[in-house]
């Protein structure tokens, strides 16, 4: 579902934006992951989004044209509590930590050769005019 969003956002984006953001990807994926890990330590359990169908009593419409009293099925997200091995989550959280430490210096240095090969604006300077 978020795919053509994504898709539409990255369109947007300058080949130095795209380098970047391809040069910290895993950076920020193990961030995201740490920071979902921290969060589930912090409620003692997961969480998950699912969707239920509820009946609900409405108005349906016959080929005819009628009206009839009738029942439809609507869908609803819920969120439900998952039990987790904490120290699982716990070790994978430390796991994720050393990870990180070790990608904060590789995406850095691949963020700096973006900049170096795509050149980065000056500080005020205004953009190119788009053709």
């Amino acid at each position: 579902m978020l795919g053509p969003l994504l898709l539409a956002l990255a369109a947007c984006q300058s080949p130095m934006e795209r380098c970047v953001a391809q040069a910290t990807e895993s950076l920020r994926a193990a961030e995201r992951e740490l920071a979902s890990a921290e969060a589930t330590l912090a409620r003692g359990h997961a969480i998950e989004t699912r969707r239920r169908s509820i009946p609900i009593y409405t108005s349906c419409r016959a080929g005819d044209g009628r009206i009839y009293p009738c029942f439809r099925d609507w869908e609803q997200e819920v969120t439900v509590k998952v039990p987790v091995d904490l120290a699982r989550v716990a070790a994978r959280a430390e796991t994720l930590r050393a990870d990180i430490a070790a990608l904060r210096p590789v995406a850095a240095e691949g963020a700096a050769q973006c900049r170096a090969v795509l050149g980065e604006p000056a500080e005020g300077a205004e953009p190119p005019a788009a053709g």
